[in-house]
């Protein structure tokens, strides 16, 4: 009997300090289930490697297979990006495409996070958070963003401290890409299909949106390949929202309203110092991210400083994608120059790379009482990439490497609230791209022409508060791009828009938290 009740009290204890341990672990998530309809008006006629109009009139051709042309008399720009020599694939993207219905619930999450008193201030703290593709179904994007197996979210294990804050190792959102959300004052429901800063935000009208932690391998095979091709392996090395693996991040303690947080990783695989990515013994590329933000909230305010700086990113995409990259209009074209096939000497190459962001933002909100409020937000970034180039002994000079691209943009929104009701407003604009190439044997200027590379997004979202974990909601999301830009205007199934495409998406959703 004795010994009965000495096992029945072990077990007890054991389930006790189970049950503690248990206590501090939460579950969490979001189904969010829109039926969307999604539509592309405006395309240019014109066809790969062969010349026509565009909506504006305007002549444009395509480089086919990376191929050079004669060189204009004075600017060389873009109409969007084509693979280098090397590399037979040539994506130009749909043209107009008819109204058609999908589901987009890009979004959904679940995860779990739990915390560990360790005494004196200190605490342990780990989530995990995987999201949900769409249900039933293969989600319309490339296999690098979002699959049909659940993918890992913000994941992340840390240590938190009253005194120096908090220090985290995992995979999570830049605190530069954070900025996007933290000052967001129309997007309540979380819905991939309002989230415009994914795309004309961060990134160039040659990518898709934000990096999410997929290896270098998985963005920049070719297209068929497990890829996305061309564009998506520029966007890889060129994009600003990323959610980076092996990422070690230091937010600061609420300093009387003020933040500090901080952001260093070796990207690319273990940082990409491998015999692939060297040229004739040369210009070893060791890709490294850092992040800087200092922000401020008091109460309905909050404003916030931020601040990238990705060494190698681009160069080293360049050099991985079969020889680089490679686009043009009218007479002209630029490049990027990649690692020659096989390493062999015989080219100009992409030795090194600096892309530099700087985003300012905000939000406030007037409380008009009785439960009503008015939203306001903006957000301004300037955005500059920088590459550097090594040239074979014995080998002429290449002209048309782009050795600089830069681009600002910015969002307004605004938003009105009323009991359960929401009503929200955004207008995005992305400006057009500028920047320099080279020039060889006596061409005029070192100018790129960005004309006809901008876009502007429009927003109109409702929602309508059930309950503090469900809501129903409509949206309305239209992006004009220029003649020669083709941004989709949203991260997770965009649409594939030829240049001067106009997406568009409408339609309902249900969301639930738990």
């Amino acid at each position: 009997m004795q010994k009965k009740l000495l096992v029945g009290a072990v077990l007890s204890a054991i389930a006790g300090a189970a049950s503690a341990q248990s206590s501090n672990v939460t579950i969490y998530g979001t189904i969010n289930q829109p039926f969307e309809f999604m539509s592309v008006s405006g395309s240019d006629s014109s066809a790969s490697g062969a010349a026509g109009q565009n909506s504006s009139t305007r002549v444009q051709q395509t480089v086919a297979a990376g191929a050079l042309v004669a060189q204009p008399a004075t600017n060389v720009g873009l109409i969007r990006l084509g693979p280098a020599a090397g590399n037979a694939t040539n994506p130009t993207g749909a043209a107009d495409q008819a109204t058609r219905t999908r589901f987009q619930n890009a979004g959904s999450n679940f995860g779990l996070r739990g915390t560990e008193d360790l005494g004196n201030g200190l605490s342990a703290w780990f989530q995990l958070e995987m999201s949900i593709g769409n249900i039933g179904a293969a989600p319309p994007n490339f296999a690098q963003n979002h699959g049909t197996a659940p993918t890992f979210r913000n994941t992340a294990v840390g240590l938190r401290s009253n005194t120096w804050g908090t220090l985290l190792t995992g995979a999570w959102d830049s605190p530069f890409n954070q900025i996007a959300g933290s000052t967001n004052a129309n997007n309540r429901t979380g819905h991939a299909s309002t989230n415009l800063n994914a795309n004309l935000l961060g990134a160039t009208t040659f990518g898709y949106g934000s990096v999410s932690g997929q290896t270098l391998t998985s963005w920049c095979s070719a297209a068929g390949a497990g890829g996305g091709g061309a564009a998506a392996c520029f966007n890889y090395g060129s994009n600003f929202d990323r959610r980076e693996r092996a990422a070690v991040q230091w937010w600061s303690p609420n300093w009387n309203g003020f933040e500090v947080k901080a952001q260093y990783n070796a990207t690319a695989d273990n940082g990409g110092q491998t015999a692939s990515n060297l040229v004739g013994g040369a210009s070893s590329l060791r890709p490294v991210i850092w992040n800087l933000t200092a922000g401020y909230s008091n109460g309905p305010l909050h404003v916030i400083y931020g601040y990238e700086r990705n060494k190698d990113t681009l160069a080293l995409s360049a050099r991985t994608f079969a020889g680089g990259f490679s686009a043009g209009e009218g007479t002209g074209a630029w490049t990027i120059g990649g690692t020659p096939a096989g390493g062999a000497v015989g080219a100009s190459y992409a030795s090194g790379s600096t892309n530099i962001g700087h985003r300012l933002g905000g939000r406030y909100a007037f409380d008009l009482g009785g439960g009503s409020s008015i939203g306001l937000g903006a957000l301004w970034e300037s955005l500059k990439w920088d590459i550097d180039y090594g040239q074979t002994a014995g080998v002429a000079a290449v002209a048309n490497n782009l050795t600089q691209l830069k681009k600002t943009a910015y969002r307004l929104q605004a938003n009105f609230t009323t009991g359960n009701h929401f009503v929200g407003f955004e207008y995005t604009k992305a400006n057009e791209l500028k920047g320099n190439i080279t020039r060889v044997g006596g061409g005029v200027g070192n100018s790129f022409d960005g004309s006809g590379s901008s876009a502007k997004g429009y927003v109109i979202s409702y929602n309508y508060a059930m309950s503090k974990r469900t809501s129903v909601g409509a949206y309305w999301t239209q992006i004009n791009n220029d003649t020669n830009a083709n941004y989709s205007g949203i991260v997770f199934g965009g649409a594939t828009t030829a240049a001067g495409g106009d997406p568009r998406y409408y339609g309902l959703h249900l969301r639930h938290a738990f």
